[in-house]
């Protein structure tokens, strides 16, 4: 059984939970990032009940809903609170996957037995954000886990092999890429004909899905039918080393802007709890004048502990800053063994190699684990060419 964990609406927690006193009761969204598209992002429900979408023009929403309140966003708060629900789940002694800032998936079977039970175990993930409403769901199957925790209001929701085709049946094909992280042109040319539902499409014959559709598409049909496996991919434990910085005035100019990134980067350094690790991605924080947070990644092609290099890699990030910042801070992570003897005479290919592995981390750090496919024979022999070949993580 998997479990499925969704923070509704993160982004305007996030933004909310910066601002003191009550949330008002009016409808409201977050507003566009500053240097991005005018899009709002995350409205309430009585902004949703009006029309109002996340990723909808600034205008748009405007239009539908006249009285809407924009709230500044605050991606570090939210990059915050998905981290900390991440840990409280590893505190009970369970795996878990991040799926996005706002939700993950957990093997539940290690933890029946040591929380004495089913009832008991959801209490205790309930207990971990007891003021963000978090939504529970579990099924067999990752896609189905992830459509109850979608569906679940107060109480936790939790589907029964028997019931996975009758809860997944009424549910819309764009969920199969907003949870299941299907192509979106595979939902498009779903819809195109005809098949808007998860219903519809569970009832195509296997063969006729795949002729049509291909790989992606078959396995959008297995995620409508509940078939889609339930192993999930536990995330490694990862140290990152964080300093702070709260200057007395405001961060305006480039020159104390290097400054500042200066003096966090060495004492993130050090800090005993990195030891003899040295980062490959560096961050920076910053809590805006205007009510706002931003923050930036910069990742290296290769580990270093040197500060000079550091900030030269994160500065004209930083740059970027929209405003002055009351509050800087500098995040080390993704830390690798450092201090490693080199030998005196590299073997032939050895740097190539070294090289290679250099530039596959580095691509990883940027853009994500699946940045990098290796291509493997499937069914050589069919007359199919997107049959003959498939795609496997390197």
């Amino acid at each position: 059984m998997l479990i499925a964990l969704l923070i509704p609406r993160l982004p305007l927690q996030a933004a909310l939970a910066a601002r003191p006193g009550p949330p008002p009761s009016e409808p409201m969204a977050v507003g566009p990032d500053p240097l991005g598209a005018p899009r709002v992002d995350a409205p309430s429900a009585a902004a949703a009940a009006m029309g109002v979408r996340a990723g909808m023009p600034l205008s748009e929403a405007l239009a539908l809903c006249p009285g809407l309140a924009l709230v500044p966003p605050d991606p570090a708060g939210a990059r915050r609170l998905g981290e900390r629900l991440l840990v409280g789940v590893e505190g009970l002694g369970l795996p878990v996957e991040p799926l996005g800032a706002d939700r993950a998936l957990l093997d539940a079977a290690p933890g029946l037995r040591l929380h004495g039970g089913p009832a008991r175990l959801v209490a205790r993930l309930q207990g971990l954000l007891p003021d963000a409403g978090l939504r529970i769901g579990a099924a067999p199957a990752r896609f189905a886990a992830l459509a109850a925790a979608r569906n679940a209001r107060r109480r936790p929701r939790i589907l029964a092999a028997a019931e996975l085709l009758a809860a997944l049946a009424p549910l819309p094909v764009r969920l199969l890429h907003e949870d299941g992280g299907l192509d979106p042109d595979v939902c498009r040319a779903l819809e195109l004909v005809g098949i808007d539902r998860l219903g519809g499409l569970a009832t195509l014959p296997r063969l006729s899905v795949r002729d049509r559709f291909g790989a992606e598409g078959l396995r959008g049909w297995r995620m409508s039918r509940g078939e889609d496996g339930g192993a999930i991919a536990p995330r490694r434990a990862e140290t990152a080393v964080r300093a702070t910085l709260a200057p007395p005035h405001p961060v305006a100019t480039d020159q104390a802007l290097e400054r500042a990134l200066a003096v966090l980067v060495a004492d993130a350094l050090a800090d005993p709890a990195r030891g003899l690790r040295e980062p490959r991605l560096v961050r920076l924080e910053a809590d805006l004048i205007t009510g706002e947070s931003w923050l930036c990644e910069a990742p290296l092609r290769e580990p270093t502990a040197d500060a000079r290099r550091l900030v030269l890699a994160l500065l004209p990030k930083a740059r970027r800053l929209p405003a002055p910042a009351e509050r800087l801070a500098v995040v080390l992570g993704r830390l690798a063994p450092g201090g490693r003897q080199l030998s005196l005479l590299p073997t032939g290919g050895e740097e190539r190699d070294d090289r290679i592995g250099d530039a596959e981390r580095q691509v990883r750090a940027a853009v994500g684990p699946t940045a990098l496919l290796r291509i493997v024979g499937a069914e050589t022999g069919s007359r199919l060419p997107e049959r003959r070949y498939g795609l496997r993580p390197r």
